[in-house]
């Protein structure tokens, strides 16, 4: 077998299954079969790499791995590091993957996500959706602990592990899983697809395992399986050692959405219920490694040396695992691997973080039956009807089967921070949008007024300069990178008729475009204009995007922002104002959109040039769509909102939502929420 980045490893004791003959066929990838003595004798299938228990006997960690053990899966990352491994995709037999893995392999060096800021421990299966279970091997003693939805969202480095979540009947805590299901039926638990990445920092654990997780170049020394503990146990303890020394290196643990569904056989239920080696208890294994320092003056590779044997001192392995780890650092030398440099860890932030966010996962179900819809909007309509007591509703079932709106990320900018109303803002819009964000200045004000909320909401804090900057909320939402198709600004006191954008496409902008020119070196009576955030903040911008051309990484960026300014009719140097409370920007403008907002929100520029300007400089506006609505301006029509109103037009602005408690109650109940139950299902 020549020379090859990438190596997915796995070891089976059954025939060659459909998800095994899918991985030996991705491109780019090779498939390293380990054998086990109780993997069948004729195994066979083409276009991979088998490796068998009389071919392992030329690496030196072959003698210590008995033959039936899973741990003999080590000898086969050994294999593939000596083959130039710079990826292994460590991955279960009965694991069915769902997309590509490039997506994961392509990742830039450098992406936005978010930051996990609470203490210890972390469930990944919370921050996914599935707050009612927890991952094989979490800490039990820390599941009635009452953890935290605050993070950090961050710009990060590749994570050097990176987990991606199972559907289906992921790796759950086996005892848990008696609970929920009695036979050996396959469950059928999903995670939210759309949630956004979300990276541990040093301090901070999580529970690990060899299924689905996936290791770059910089931790492949941690690959290492034990040999003494039980099945249920060896990743677990690989697991949580790894992220010690992990700290140790700079590097850390990332957690993804799902690619990949699991079903599991007969002997994979009845590994999971082997309870030998009883005497491990991450609780106390967590405790230890907090705890645990390695001196200064030692390299890597001896810290690494220095835990294993404390390790089998303190009773988490025994000996023979000590010797396993050593034999495997001296064929990691061999094989020429670099040993990773120091770099003992002072910071728990390891990231650069922009916005302080606390984010309230989408809840999913655990569905017994297969039949039952995936989603429900049942809770969403019994808010309203629980508001609207005193009104009669007509809501057929079609109206409750199904979110409308999953693939689309809602953010929702306060330009002041009147958080209260976000109950209010959840009600009219949770029925229709899955994922929402809620974006202001002041986190202190939004903890304060949440603390009384029934329900608990996503929320990132951005300064939006009194609502002159609200697109930094843009900007922030788009860097938590949920797996959305695109991104929906609305301004709180915007009202969206969201039903009548189910067929707008996806891939294009939408916007309102009623724009006014202006013109470099010209005076316009437009009061902003004048402003400091209006000419000379333009000028500034201007004058940054000239100097930055100069870098070749990001000349491309600025000659098409200017290039497509100039199909809509502007010149450079020139600017494009217009209200701008509610704008789309599909996810393929997102590199592009994310730079150009940041550049303005750099100079101040004032949203209502900001806005148009970035629109206009990422597609041509015959491309795009056009969001037909009202502005409601000082002529005295902003206090007949009821009488205004038209169902057919995207939105209408400004609507105070504060009202909803009193004089725009009966509109709302009347009027908006019959229409956006009963509309939805006619389109």
């Amino acid at each position: 077998m020549e020379h090859s980045s990438h190596w997915i490893v796995v070891t089976t004791s059954v025939e060659p299954t459909d998800s095994i003959k899918y991985m030996s066929n991705l491109p780019k990838w090779n498939l390293l079969v380990v054998e086990n003595s109780n993997t069948p004798k004729d195994w066979k299938l083409a276009n991979c790499v088998y490796l068998s228990l009389a071919e392992q006997q030329h690496f030196n960690l072959s003698k210590l791995i008995p033959t039936e053990s899973y741990s003999r899966k080590t000898i086969g990352y050994l294999y593939a590091i000596t083959k130039g491994a710079d990826t292994i995709y460590d991955l279960d037999d009965t694991i069915n993957l769902l997309s590509d893995l490039d997506d994961h392999v392509k990742r830039e060096i450098f992406e936005y996500g978010l930051q996990y800021d609470g203490k210890v421990v972390f469930n990944q299966f919370n921050h996914f959706g599935q707050s009612t279970i927890w991952p094989r091997g979490y800490p039990m003693k820390k599941i009635s602990e009452n953890g935290t939805n605050r993070y950090l969202v961050s710009s990060f480095k590749k994570p050097s592990v990176l987990q991606i979540l199972s559907n289906g009947d992921p790796d759950i805590d086996p005892v848990f899983r008696l609970t929920l299901k009695p036979t050996n039926a396959s469950l059928n638990i999903s995670f939210d697809n759309a949630a956004p990445p979300v990276v541990i920092p040093p301090g901070v654990f999580a529970a690990i395992n060899s299924q689905t997780t996936l290791f770059q170049y910089e931790a492949l020394w941690a690959m290492v399986l034990p040999i003494t503990t039980s099945f249920l146990h060896s990743d677990i303890i690989r697991g949580y050692c790894a992220q010690r020394l992990l700290w140790e290196i700079g590097e850390f643990v990332g957690f993804y959405p799902p690619n990949v569904h699991q079903i599991r056989n007969k002997r994979s239920y009845a590994l999971s219920g082997d309870s030998s080696g009883s005497y491990f208890d991450p609780n106390k294994l967590v405790d230890f490694l907090i705890d645990w320092k390695c001196p200064v003056t030692l390299t890597f590779f001896q810290c690494f040396d220095l835990l294993s044997g404390s390790l089998a001192k303190n009773g988490y392995w025994q000996q023979q695992d000590h010797q396993l780890v050593q034999a495997w650092i001296q064929g990691l030398k061999n094989s020429g691997y670099e040993e990773p440099i120091r770099k003992p860890f002072t910071d728990k932030n390891i990231n650069k973080h922009f916005n302080s966010a606390v984010y309230m996962p989408t809840e999913k179900m655990i569905i017994r039956n297969p039949k039952m819809p995936q989603e429900s909007k049942s809770s969403q309509v019994l808010g309203m009807t629980s508001f609207c007591k005193d009104t009669s509703y007509q809501i057929k079932s079609s109206s409750l089967a199904s979110v409308t709106f999953p693939d689309l990320l809602l953010v929702i900018v306060f330009n002041f921070p009147h958080y209260d109303n976000i109950p209010y803002l959840q009600l009219i819009y949770g029925a229709a949008f899955r994922h929402i964000v809620y974006c202001g200045p002041n986190m202190e004000r939004f903890l304060n007024a949440s603390g009384q909320f029934a329900s608990k909401f996503t929320f990132v804090e951005s300064v939006v300069d009194n609502g002159y900057c609200s697109y930094a909320c843009l900007s922030a939402a788009m860097k938590m990178n949920f797996d959305v198709q695109g991104y929906f600004l609305v301004a709180d006191d915007t009202l969206l008729n969201f039903w009548n954008i189910l067929k707008f496409p996806s891939d294009k902008i939408w916007f309102h475009f009623e724009n006014r020119f202006l013109f470099k070196g010209k005076t316009h009576p437009w009061p902003w204009w004048q402003n400091p955030v209006g000419q000379s903040a333009m000028n500034k911008m201007w004058r940054y995007l000239y100097n930055v051309s100069a870098d070749p990484h990001l000349k491309p960026v600025v000659d098409k922002f200017v290039h497509t300014l100039l199909k809509n009719n502007v010149q450079k140097g020139d600017a494009i104002s217009g209200a701008s409370d509610i704008v789309y920007i599909p996810r393929k403008y997102k590199k592009d959109a994310l730079f150009l907002l940041d550049v303005f929100g750099r100079f101040k520029v004032f949203l209502e040039i900001a806005i148009p300007m970035v629109v206009n400089g990422l597609e041509v506006r015959n491309s795009s769509v056009h969001l037909k609505g009202q502005y409601l301006w000082y002529d005295g029509k902003r206090e007949k909102v009821p009488q205004l109103f038209r169902s057919s037009d995207i939105f209408l602005h400004p609507v105070k939502i504060s009202n909803i408690k009193t004089n725009l109650k009966i509109f709302f109940c009347k009027t908006y929420f019959p229409l956006a139950l009963n509309e939805m299902k006619t389109k």
